[in-house]
């Protein structure tokens, strides 16, 4: 099944042009909470943990309404700095193969933050929510194979008759059933899902690259139940991100080990499009290290176990998305942590300001990590909290870039990420504890581009948007100067002259 996107992208991009560059901020979210694994009959409830960084009072409402009757009604308040957690009864979580109406819709009157945690006993992993206005009409799928239990996705529907395709991985002893029809590897579902329905659809075999086409936006997520990855143990962890859609995906990415860990991470490489060259270059503790991957087909990915030690650049010659896996804590060893994954954002997508918040650990507190990503030059710049990182930060330069990478330990709360610089960051934030770990990116930019950046018709003062597209926000007065050096002036200011007070911009959109 087909659909003629040129109108959706016309519109998409009109809506970019009104409202600036998307990014995981937003007033509207709508969220589900996929299968998981419930120990001796001890069912956890699922969290979502919502922060802003508005200066003001922000109003949020949380509710279910495709449910008929449903007890899922809170209103509360957050602002700059605090975070508000909500559990969420677990009929709400999705079971096996289910079409439902099992979609939870946060609103809010300012631009706010959302996390979605699903947790269990000794099997949790959480997802950086994205906002209605920035998701998308084509996806590919991810999950870890062997699955153990089952590899998972989810479609969440946002607008009333939506047609959705979904053509399944050509995976050998794909068995999907669906209302009633058996399906298999190399076939389409379709139907059509409305406002708050939600689609599970679980298969023991894996469904990495189950291609997802809608005539209107939809949400998705995907993972697996709980997975075993890597042969380093037997203990297992529930898997699932929410994905960015395929307009969102980029060329070029950093990959950071996950920290004080040896056993080795996994990463899986997706392409969009047939014959993708990708490169992945880096450093192994100061020695060079180089690997080529061709991916023949959309859909397909190649699968890597790359050293702890490893911190590399990654370049595709067409759009791809790259997930890092973490994996299974050793029996009896210190090497802590379990089963999750990770969205590595694009460097085209990376933002200049972040909020965000560290979820809650089933039996304490986890040991919290934010891994970094910053141009070199500018690193000392990098303030967590209004505050220089620690002065032993290690900094691992990035080769063929001008960046560098490492991480340092956060505590447990709600943190801001700025540099003074006005340059842009990647970050991702990662937690550990025994026999259980999450992972995902603490936000990032969702521009509809595959080419990377591009620049700007209009530029407003301190939009916090790269504007001239060479890596750096706001990095200019408005004074008739060529103030960065790049043979242009005044395209890319924070200020203006005279000098004026600016109030304080969400990045990438304009109220």
């Amino acid at each position: 099944m087909a659909f003629s996107c040129l109108s959706i992208q016309i519109w998409i991009c009109v809506l970019q042009i009104a409202l600036g560059v998307l990014d995981n901020k937003g007033t509207e979210f709508l969220v589900a909470f996929m299968d998981n694994k419930v120990l001796h009959g001890h069912d956890i409830k699922p969290e979502l943990f919502v922060t802003t960084d508005s200066r003001h009072l922000v109003h949020i409402n949380i509710s279910s309404p495709g449910i008929s009757n449903s007890q899922l009604r809170t209103q509360f308040t957050v602002s700059r700095g605090q975070v508000h957690l909500v559990q969420i009864d677990t009929n709400y979580r999705l079971d096996h193969t289910e079409s439902s109406q099992k979609a939870i819709l946060i609103q809010s009157d300012k631009d706010i933050v959302v996390y979605g945690v699903n947790r269990e006993s000794h099997s949790d992993d959480g997802y950086l929510a994205l906002p209605t206005d920035a998701l998308g009409t084509e996806y590919y799928t991810i999950s870890y194979s062997p699955s153990y239990y089952y590899t998972l996705f989810t479609v969440i529907g946002v607008y009333n008759d939506t047609s959705v395709s979904i053509h399944l991985p050509n995976t050998p002893h794909l068995n999907v059933t669906l209302n009633g029809h058996n399906y298999h590897r190399n076939q389409w579902i379709n139907l059509t899902l409305n406002r708050f329905s939600t689609l599970e659809i679980s298969s023991v075999a894996d469904l990495t690259g189950s291609h997802i086409l809608s005539d209107k936006a939809v949400g998705v997520l995907s993972g697996n139940k709980k997975a075993v990855v890597g042969n380093t143990g037997k203990s297992r962890d529930h898997l699932v991100e929410m994905l960015l859609p395929v307009s969102s995906w980029g060329k070029k990415f950093v990959t950071i080990p996950i920290p004080e860990r040896h056993a080795g991470d996994i990463f899986r490489f997706l392409a969009s499009e047939d014959n993708t060259q990708i490169t992945v270059h880096g450093l192994i503790e100061g020695k060079q290290f180089h690997d080529q991957i061709k991916i023949a087909k959309a859909g397909h990915y190649v699968q890597k176990q790359y050293s702890s030690g490893l911190y590399s650049h990654v370049v595709s010659d067409k759009p791809i998305t790259l997930f890092q896996f973490s994996m299974t804590q050793q029996r009896g060893g210190n090497d802590l942590a379990d089963p999750s994954l990770i969205t590595i954002p694009p460097i085209e997508q990376y933002a200049a300001r972040y909020t965000f918040t560290t979820p809650q650990y089933s039996m304490g507190n986890y040991t919290n990590y934010f891994m970094f990503v910053v141009k070199s030059s500018l690193k000392h710049g990098l303030r967590l909290d209004h505050h220089q990182l620690p002065r032993n930060t290690i900094y691992h330069h990035i080769p063929g870039t001008h960046l560098v990478a490492g991480y340092v330990k956060v505590s447990v709360g709600t943190h801001s990420v700025t540099n003074v610089n006005h340059t842009v960051v990647g970050g991702i934030l990662f937690g550990m504890a025994e026999l259980e770990s999450y992972g995902f990116p603490v936000g990032l930019l969702l521009k509809p581009l595959n080419s990377g950046c591009q620049r700007q018709k209009a530029m407003e003062y301190g939009d916090e948007i790269d504007n001239d597209c060479d890596g750096d926000v706001d990095e200019e007065e408005c004074d008739g100067k060529d103030d960065d050096g790049d043979g242009h002036i005044d395209e890319d200011c924070r200020c203006c002259a005279p000098k004026i007070s600016i109030p304080n911009v969400i990045v990438g959109r304009r109220r």
